[in-house]
This record gives C-alpha cells, structure tokens and sequence, in this order.
C-alpha cells in the first residue's frame, strides 16, 4: 500500500494527504513549496493547510518574516484513530439501541395495481417458509403463472410451503394440479365459506392481497402482529381437513 493510500485510510482526504505527506518530506516549507511539491494549486494548499491546521497536523511557524509550516508528528493521526475508537466502542451500544429501535418499528406498505403486487408475489418466491390462507380463484386469473412457480421451487426444496384452502370447486382443482411433497402441503377449512382475499405469512411479513374493486396489496412488518397470525394459523392448520380425504370427496362431488 502506497504512503498516501495509508494516510487516505486513517481519515484524510486525497488533497490533505498529499499536502501532508509533501510537508513530511519538506519539513519546513512555504505555501508555494509545499504546493509545488504536492501538485496542488497554491489557493487550493492555503485551504487544505487550514483543513490539516485544525485537525492538528500541521503548524504555522512563529514569528517568522513569511508564512512557514511545519508538518507535526504521524503519531497525531495513531492517537486520534485511538481517541476515535475508543469514542466508538464507549457510545456503540447507545448507537445500537437506536438501529434496534427502528428496526423493531412496524412498517405498513400498500402496493396498488398489478404490477406492483406482482412485486410482492415475487418477494414470496424468495422466501424460506410461507403460510397461505386464501382462495385461489382471484390468483388464478390475475398471475395464472404464479402458482405453478411456488409449486415447482417448493417441490424441489426451495422453500417450505402450507396452503390453507377452502372447499370451493376452484381451489380443490387447483389443489388437484399440484404436486405435492413434505414441502409442499395443503389442507381445507371445513364448511362452505370462501375467503375474500389471498392472505400470506413469511419471514416476518403479514401480506393481504384484494383483488376487488381493484388490485392492491397490504404488507404489514412487525413481529407481533406476525407471529399472532401465524399462531392463528397453527391452530386453523390442526383443525383443517387433509388434502387426501378433501379429493377423495370431490370426485362425487361435483359429477
């Protein structure tokens, strides 16, 4: 690493290192001295003395009959480096506290119109786990390729996948198209009722697509309002009806 690169790491801008590192060399040294040395120009060098003055690496020399500098020891930018981290590792925990703080903050996004809840569904295929209580019929027209892509990462591991469904004749058809692995589950709310939105848990987020009288997601961050859901859904999950016995039914059904 060359000198002034190491100078440039420890907090000094390219013109300051430069100006300090042509002092070193000089020693005592004018305006015009140091600039030439340094390659800068000399309006520019009266700035950056200043700049390095108050940092308290250079020095005016007294009573001299023109203006003379004077570099001051590198040991100045070791204690102020030590000083700094010192500071750092005192105040770091305060600091910290308040990152903690707004990350902890619940976070409520509205995503309006196709493209943008598209996002969202996106996001979904990145996540590690995922718990779906819905009805699939809206999804179906709006991101018919969307289904069939969570199955397929699903399916070979990608992600950790539960679909609570109801007993509408579109979500069991729907049910019937995929495969179905220790991945991939689904099972059926009991009764003939449907949901009115698509709704989906993951990696923290609470996520309520509505589909009428226009397209429009709301993801919701918090871990409170998240992990409630999701213990909702752990008990609707226990009580719903396997996939097998809901299929085997419907063969008669909807003859």
């Amino acid at each position: 690493m060359e000198t002034a690169d190491i100078l440039k790491s420890s907090g000094l801008n390219e013109k300051e290192a430069s100006v300090y590192l042509a002092l070193l060399e000089l020693g005592t040294a004018s305006v015009e001295s140091i600039a030439r040395k340094a390659g800068t120009k000399r309006p520019t060098t009266y700035l950056v003395l200043d700049d390095l003055q108050a940092k308290g690496l250079v020095s005016l020399v007294p009573r001299a009959k023109k203006a003379l500098y004077t570099a001051e020891s590198p040991e100045k930018l070791i204690s102020d480096l030590n000083r700094k981290q010192e500071l750092m590792k005192r105040y770091l925990p305060d600091l910290l506290a308040l990152h903690n703080v707004k990350q902890e903050k619940p976070r409520v996004q509205l995503f309006e119109g196709k493209e943008a809840v598209r996002e969202v569904y996106e996001r979904i295929l990145s996540a590690k786990e995922v718990e779906f209580f819905s009805t699939i019929r809206d999804i179906i027209v709006a991101y018919p390729d969307f289904p069939q892509r969570l199955n397929e990462k699903s399916i070979a591991g990608g992600i950790k996948i539960r679909e609570f469904l109801t007993k509408s004749k579109e979500d069991i058809e729907y049910a019937k198209g995929m495969k179905h692995n220790e991945w991939f589950e689904q099972r059926f709310a009991p009764g003939a009722k449907e949901f009115l939105t698509d709704n989906c848990l993951f990696d923290g987020n609470v996520v309520f697509f509505s589909f009428q009288p226009y397209i429009f997601a709301v993801v919701i961050q918090s871990q409170g309002i998240y992990q409630s859901l999701r213990n909702l859904f752990e008990f609707a999950w226990k009580a719903a009806e396997p996939y097998e016995e809901v299929v085997k039914e419907s063969k008669t059904a909807f003859v």
